[in-house]
């Protein structure tokens, strides 16, 4: 064999063991999404896609942008990171604690909520504002009468991102 056959095999074997080996810890990997959060600088970013989107589809239906208010978001971003970490379920459990919170703040008359989960997209803001929108309830809650809005993004060890947006109507 040649000494370039030979430096082709050996280069060939090591990229072989390396691919082998990352398949391995891949597949081993015993995370099912409600592991510690990932710091994730597009975070900040996927929650202001949901706020534009949001906005769009609530001008495109006569109805007034919404305002994101501090504590709302605050709120929201403790209930993904909560569900992210596994310390809830995927689900509105303590939606009224949190209304309650927001209430400390700003003085409103109502209050609803959308959650939503979702992982391997290259956009999962648009993914699970078209989830909202094709779920009656939750369009519902997009078309309402609020003005506020805060939007929580977390994501899991296992790359799984929960969102959380808060709506509330202020007197």
């Amino acid at each position: 064999m040649s000494n370039r056959n030979r430096d082709f095999a050996r280069i060939f074997s090591r990229l072989a063991v390396l691919l082998i080996s990352i398949s391995i810890l891949v597949s081993c990997s015993d995370d099912d999404g409600t592991g510690p959060v990932v710091t994730d600088p597009g975070i900040p970013e996927v929650e202001n896609r949901v706020h534009t989107l949001i906005n769009q589809y609530r001008v495109e239906q006569g109805l007034a942008p919404l305002t994101m208010a501090d504590v709302m978001t605050t709120q929201a971003r403790i209930h993904s990171r909560n569900m992210a970490d596994g310390d809830v379920p995927f689900s509105h459990d303590g939606f009224e604690d949190r209304v309650e919170v927001i209430k400390t703040q700003i003085n409103i008359a109502g209050a609803a909520e959308n959650v939503a989960r979702n992982s391997g997209f290259s956009d999962p803001a648009q993914i699970s504002v078209n989830g909202w929108i094709d779920s009656d309830g939750h369009r519902n809650n997009i078309e309402g009468d609020y003005d506020l809005t805060g939007i929580g993004v977390s994501q899991s060890s296992g790359g799984v991102y929960y969102l959380t947006q808060l709506f509330a109507k202020s007197r």
